[in-house]
């Protein structure tokens, strides 16, 4: 089976969503759902649905080869062959920063140089997330649009133009250093990684809390709040307690309930997410660890918290594997 087989089974029928089952099982997909999705059904051993940060990582570890990097100037064009794989990013930094809707992916569906994905193209109208284009004329498009970089994978290719990621290579120790504010109240004290003990967590037990800033000392890392008001507000890019405009997540006055987290990890390194857990005003003990947004490694969830309730306590750790 072809992984291109999905997109033809599937072409006018998928409303284009990040929010949904992202891999067309409730008519609703997103571009690196789809492409996982596809290439589960053509018999290749991908964990989850991972987003376009973690995909080039499961190729690999599938056979498939980065046989063309672009990063901006010269000639941006490789020899096309049906069911290349093309992870793009609108992050000079690469595809570690192409996390939400910072990068895309798609496939070439056949040798007339057709690229084909799940997109927003239609501009979210029903039935016609999938889409196909001529790849020249659909990257063009893109650069002219901010596209930065864009890598190109195929199974059994030979011939890669950039050494692909060495996942023996020492695993660079990542801090991270968060704090939570009180609801209409001040700033806790900060917290780096976590730890046992009433210190080894932000917030403060039996307490709500508005905002949330979080930042790391080597990669990046995205990450939003819901409130019990407003539900799911923006991705933050920057952790300043002093800066609530762009540097925080949450709204002043408004109680945190879920949090999610995604760790961008430098190009050329071996992949590391955040993993995360919480506690609520209404338990006892933490719930469940969370990785990245559940698309990095299967059987993590998603986000952290429960609906309805206060969040209250936060631990986070940037590892390859859980520190929990």
């Amino acid at each position: 089976m072809s992984i291109h087989d999905w997109f033809d089974r599937h072409i006018g029928t998928i409303t284009y969503s990040m929010y949904g089952s992202r891999n067309g099982a409730d008519g609703t997909a997103d571009c690196s759902g789809s492409v996982s999705q596809a290439l589960k059904e053509a018999g290749y051993n991908i964990s989850g649905l991972p987003s376009t940060v973690s995909l080039g990582s499961q190729l690999a570890a599938n056979g498939f080869t980065r046989i063309h990097v672009w990063a901006g100037g010269g000639d941006n064009g490789w020899d096309v062959s049906m069911d290349d794989i093309v992870l793009m990013s609108w992050s000079s930094a690469g595809m570690a920063y192409s996390g939400g809707a910072g990068g895309h992916v798609g496939i070439i569906h056949d040798d007339a140089e057709t690229f084909e994905s799940c997109d927003y193209w239609t501009g979210g109208q029903a039935n016609t997330a999938i889409t196909r284009h001529d790849v020249t004329a659909y990257i063009n498009n893109s650069i002219s649009n901010g596209l930065r970089y864009y890598e190109v994978w195929r199974k059994g290719g030979s011939t890669p133009s950039a050494p692909v990621q060495n996942n023996t290579a020492a695993v660079k120790k990542v801090n991270v250093t968060y704090g939570l504010k009180l609801k209409n109240g001040g700033w806790l004290d900060p917290v780096t990684n976590f730890g046992a003990g009433d210190e080894g967590f932000a917030g403060l037990p039996n307490h709500a809390h508005d905002l949330l800033y979080i930042r790391v000392d080597h990669g990046g890392l995205q990450y939003r709040v819901s409130t019990l008001e407003d539900g799911w507000l923006d991705w933050v890019y920057k952790g300043d307690p002093n800066d609530t405009v762009n540097g925080c997540a949450g709204i002043v006055g408004h109680t945190i309930d879920k949090v999610q987290m995604i760790y961008l990890t430098p190009a050329g390194e071996p992949y590391q997410q955040a993993y995360y857990r919480t506690q609520t005003t209404a338990r006892e003990n933490w719930l469940d660890v969370c990785c990245d947004d559940g698309t990095s490694i299967a059987l993590y969830d998603g986000w952290a918290g429960m609906p309805g309730e206060p969040l209250d306590r936060l631990q986070i750790g940037i590892g390859s594997v859980s520190p929990f």
